[in-house]
């Protein structure tokens, strides 16, 4: 895979890509020799390369698929997905997949075929970033009305699927919204102080109750394992908002369980919210 425009490599992309500017990533695939005895799939049945863009910040994604067609002995297909720059912030995430008609093996007819069948899929989507962003917590400006969102000054999304050992930049994200004029004074640090006090107290409070809400699934050992391990984690994270809140990370997480308007207070104290007007 590869981007025709802008004509750069992958790893250049967020030095390269304005907010805006339109992408066209090229996707090509060989099938070997062997994929059709091991398939049981015969030459004449069709069979389909499907890549797809997805960006989880626009909540959008585009679509491309081509047939493969044998050229000089080769069985090979090539697509191009085109991207809107307007419509898209932070990242993507490519998945390239192989369609066609699956021998199931089931002994009645109707069943033996499955004729959009999943023959081959990448292990995990290619993440490709369209910024870098050093110390400063993930923060992106869009439009909520284009994205679909509440209309709102800013909202604290944490991906559904975060875990523990996520890097906190893909578990966790500040969005901005630029419809409106506080969300101008945000990205320009001209809002009042108590704005910024909020966001942050939404912050302490949205990773914290994502990561009680996933918890069953993780015991306590492997959570701080994953915060000791990676300091960049959204584990680590997670442990320092609760240190911040004057709890350790268990206490944090049963608060979030049993009382969360509790933690929605003391995360306001925390971040000294309208301190400065009492």
């Amino acid at each position: 895979m590869s981007l025709l425009s802008p004509a750069v490599s992958l790893e250049e992309l967020p030095d390269v890509w304005e907010p805006g500017q339109d992408l066209v990533f090229h996707i090509t695939s060989e099938l070997s020799p062997e994929f059709w005895t091991e398939t049981g799939i015969p030459h004449t049945d069709k069979v389909t390369l499907v890549g797809s863009v997805t960006c989880l910040a626009a909540r959008t994604r585009w679509r491309g698929a081509a047939s493969f067609e044998l050229v000089d002995g080769r069985w090979l297909a090539t697509l191009d997905v085109e991207v809107d720059g307007s419509a898209i912030a932070v990242e993507a995430l490519i998945d390239i997949t192989v369609v066609g008609p699956g021998r199931t093996g089931h002994p009645d007819p109707m069943f033996a075929l499955h004729r959009a069948a999943r023959l081959w899929t990448l292990p995990s989507a290619i993440r490709v970033p369209f910024e870098r962003l050093g110390d400063v917590f993930p923060t992106s400006a869009v439009s909520f009305s284009a994205t679909h969102r509440l209309r709102v000054p800013w909202s604290v999304d944490v991906a559904h699927d975060a875990e523990p050992q996520w890097g906190l930049t893909s578990a966790v994200r500040l969005y901005i919204n630029t419809d409106m004029l506080v969300g101008e004074q945000i990205l320009d640090g001209t809002a009042p102080r108590s704005i910024f006090q909020a966001i942050q107290a939404d912050i302490f409070c949205a990773v914290l109750l994502h990561l009680a809400s996933v918890r069953d699934g993780y015991s306590m050992t492997s959570i701080i394992e994953s915060a000791e391990d990676d300091i960049e984690s959204f584990a680590a994270f997670c442990a320092h908002v609760s240190s911040t809140l004057g709890f350790d990370l268990e206490i944090a997480l049963r608060l979030c369980l049993e009382e969360p308007m509790q933690l929605i207070e003391r995360a306001r104290e925390a971040s000294g919210f309208m301190m400065e007007e009492v």
